[in-house]
């Protein structure tokens, strides 16, 4: 019965919505990075993924809110980055609304990028005019890039004033409608996003990590990984345009982060490179593995220390 409600409550929402939806205008902005202040001597960072809020009131939605309190505390984190997939639901605004109030009642600075579900119902526009007036989100929509979606940033963390790592954020948007069989339906990184990594990095004096939420290609048929591999299949980017190939030739970012596939949460190393998925946080998301995320350390020997947090684990 619960489903059904929730489902006559989804469609009407859907309807009203769409009734009363607005155009707004995205508007792009300007290249400079964002600064933060690291609180130790190491770079703290929480990764969320596939949050999947659904109605915001039910249960599951709940515990989601929860568990990332629970995360949250386990240690004094320099940034909490949710790797897309915030919503899924034709109240996607609604509820990306609460989680900017839950986020920013942490006290704890934190970002995004957007996945793959959360235009489903909605436009990007949406979303975007929601970000006013917060206090801890280091988000922007970046520059105008061909094809390339809204969210690539960086942020550089400073250690006494002084640079002490990087962080890359893109945007590997949604689904497309034409693709081939061997491609898959996933859409990629556009060549130009990965020109604009390459124009960043080639100037970066420190070491950075990358943050998106399809995986590269590079993530098919992974050699000697750590975790699970339970999907049936890496659902990765539909076309290699070269960025891993980018990261290789200026050896800059040592890692990236990505989520997407809920029944993952393995790493490996490729090319002296850490491909690592996160740990499913949502409870309205598919799947059956315990819900939870990942934490990454970076200490100034660029020495990268990451594993899995579980719900499990984390006092109560």
């Amino acid at each position: 019965m619960k489903k059904v409600f929730y489902s006559i409550i989804s469609i009407i929402l859907l309807i009203f919505l769409s009734a009363c939806q607005n155009t707004y205008e995205v508007e792009y902005s300007d290249n400079q990075p964002f600064q933060i202040e690291m609180k130790g001597d190491s770079l703290k960072i929480l990764q969320l993924t596939d949050l999947h809020l659904s109605y915001g009131i039910d249960y599951r939605d709940r515990k989601t809110f929860q568990l990332i309190t629970k995360l949250s505390k386990y240690d004094d984190y320099d940034l909490i980055v949710i790797t897309g997939d915030l919503t899924m639901s034709p109240q996607a605004p609604m509820l990306f609304n609460k989680l900017i109030n839950h986020m920013e009642s942490l006290a704890i600075p934190w970002t995004f990028v957007f996945g793959n579900h959360e235009t489903d119902f909605n436009n990007y526009g949406d979303f975007l005019k929601l970000i006013n007036n917060t206090e801890y989100l280091y988000f922007k929509v970046g520059p105008k890039i061909t094809d390339g979606g809204y969210g690539n940033f960086k942020i550089e963390f400073t250690k006494d004033g002084l640079p002490f790592y990087n962080a890359y954020f893109l945007d590997s948007k949604a689904e497309r409608d034409t693709y081939t069989e061997e491609e898959g339906v996933y859409d990629y990184l556009s060549y130009e996003q990965v020109a604009w990594y390459e124009e960043h990095v080639s100037l970066d004096a420190v070491d950075s990590l990358v943050f998106m939420h399809i995986p590269l290609r590079q993530y098919i048929n992974p050699i000697q990984y750590t975790g699970i591999f339970e999907e049936k299949m890496v659902y990765a980017q539909g076309v290699d345009t070269g960025f891993f190939d980018a990261m290789v030739t200026f050896g800059k970012s040592k890692a990236v982060f990505v989520g997407h596939d809920h029944l993952n949460d393995f790493s490996f190393v490729l090319n002296d490179i850490y491909l690592a998925y996160g740990r499913a946080t949502g409870f309205n998301g598919y799947g059956y593995l315990e819900r939870g995320g990942r934490h990454i350390e970076m200490n100034a020997s660029s020495e990268l220390d990451s594993y899995i947090l579980l719900e499990s684990e984390m006092i109560p």
